[in-house]
């Protein structure tokens, strides 16, 4: 708990940066696709953004310069992946029901209107999306550029459920946009003028805040949420600030920068502060960092891209583009098979034209894997069903996990019911160490596998463990 918390836990387990090698599957092995489990779509068009700080000086997640030739060059290889997945009967066109598509990044509304409109089309010719909700992500700005609009070619050219936009507010002081280097991303008449656009179009909008900035009072966060409560978002994202010395980041680098940031006692008790500010402000909590207007509960129109990848015994992920990742279990559960496409552009596109595997890091799951992975998403999803943990591995998860849960509990940082295990608001900020603690002893075996020299064959093992199970059930 005195360590970073990222508050996020946006890969589960294992985090991307562990996930290792897939050298060893050989240039063409693909995992498939269980075709009657319904699915979650993640489409990154490319890696670029292009703020006048590197990474908006905070920034974690892969990125790369580019510009609008760039962006194209990606998304042609993106719709070639896809293609090439339909060749290769990872995917069968329109049988694979899709529960949410999502447009992620880089800055993925980025794209010009030409290329976005192409991979829309391509797109709605693979993918049943008829039930599906599907979201762009990006920044304000971009949302009211190009001819036609990119939320014009969505609803014109995918025939979906649903749609909906995201954008990264990150804050309302245009001193700290400034110092992020997203002034030409927009401001508060921005914010408010994309929030409009997408009503008028039946678009629902989400917009992302950061708090405990360097140096940001509490007062000032209250501000923001106050703010963008008040410009009519149906979902707001809430997310501490991740900045510590060695992190890659140029904020990172900053010595007064670091020297402003609030220790996590603090910044826990600015978290609590603000999520009551919003669950009083008409809003109720879905996640560990989204929020969404009370009149969504149980309406068709809420988001549920993130709810249903919380729910990795039902649905199943599938990813393309630069860093996408991929996730398909077994019909029991017991075993499955997480992979994770190259992050930089070059690497990437170089990959899909080489027509051979394009992912480069893969882990294969067994049965310990799959209850760790299974109670960290329960865990962002804000409520670990013990009956439901029993469905699946016939076992309880304080018999599987006694010590970690004990710790979590005495810490204040879960409660726990005969029916559930749920954090406490404090437990949502330190919803880190509760996963880490979880992970930890199977994290243990892994590295002392890697330290024996038997990484490979631990991986090439339980992906063939995995193939096998599937193939018993006909499925994969």
């Amino acid at each position: 708990m005195k360590r970073p918390q990222r508050h996020r836990l946006l890969h589960g387990y294992p985090l991307a940066a562990a996930m290792p090698s897939a050298d060893h599957l050989g240039p063409h092995a693909d995992i498939g696709i269980d075709a009657l489990r319904p699915h979650i779509v993640g489409i990154l068009p490319h890696p670029f953004c292009n703020p006048a700080v590197t990474g908006c000086g905070f920034c974690t997640f892969p990125h790369e310069a580019g510009n609008a030739a760039k962006a194209t060059a990606v998304v042609e290889c993106v719709m070639k992946e896809v293609e090439n997945a339909v060749l290769l009967g990872k995917i069968a066109p329109m049988t694979n029901p899709v529960a949410a598509l999502y447009f992620g990044g880089g800055t993925a509304n980025m794209v010009e209107p030409e290329p976005f409109t192409q991979l829309c089309q391509g797109l709605d010719l693979v993918f049943d999306l008829k039930n599906a909700e599907v979201t762009l992500e990006g920044v304000p700005a971009y949302f009211l550029r190009g001819h036609p609009l990119l939320i014009d070619a969505m609803r014109e050219h995918l025939k979906a459920r649903h749609f909906r936009i995201s954008m990264g507010i990150q804050t309302f002081d245009e001193a700290r946009l400034k110092q992020m280097g997203r002034t030409a991303f927009g401001n508060a008449s921005t914010f408010a003028k994309v929030v409009e656009l997408g009503h008028q179009n039946a678009f629902t909008v989400s917009g992302d805040l950061l708090f405990n900035l360097p140096g940001q009072r509490l007062d000032e966060m209250k501000v923001d949420v106050r703010r963008a409560i008040d410009l009519g978002y149906d979902h707001l994202g809430l997310y501490h600030l991740v900045l510590f010395r060695g992190l890659d980041a140029a904020w990172a680098e900053d010595d007064s920068l670091l020297a402003e940031l609030p220790d996590n006692e603090r910044a826990a008790a600015n978290w609590v502060e603000l999520r009551e500010l919003l669950l009083d402000g008409g809003f109720v909590q879905t996640s560990l960092t989204n929020f969404e207007r009370v009149e969504f509960r149980g309406n068709p129109l809420r988001y549920v891209y993130e709810e249903h990848s919380f729910e990795p015994d039902r649905y199943q992920a599938i990813g393309f583009g630069p860093s996408a990742a991929s996730y398909t279990a077994t019909p029991d559960f017991g075993h499955a098979v997480k992979t994770v496409n190259p992050t930089s552009a070059e690497a990437y596109m170089k990959a899909v034209n080489n027509g051979n595997r394009v992912f480069d890091r893969c882990y294969g799951y067994g049965r310990r894997d799959q209850k760790v992975f299974w109670i960290i998403r329960r865990l962002a999803a804000l409520d670990i069903d013990r009956n439901h943990y029993r469905e699946l591995f016939q076992t309880d998860p304080l018999e599987d996990f006694p010590a970690e849960f004990a710790a979590a509990r005495d810490t204040g940082l879960v409660e726990i019911t005969d029916a559930n295990i749920r954090p406490t608001p404090a437990g949502m900020f330190y919803s880190d160490s509760i996963a880490s603690v979880i992970a930890l002893e199977r994290v243990r075996e892994v590295r002392a596998w890697q330290l024996a020299g038997k990484r490979k064959q631990v991986h090439r093992g339980l992906i063939h463990d995995s193939r096998a199970n599937s193939n018993a059930h006909g499925h994969m």
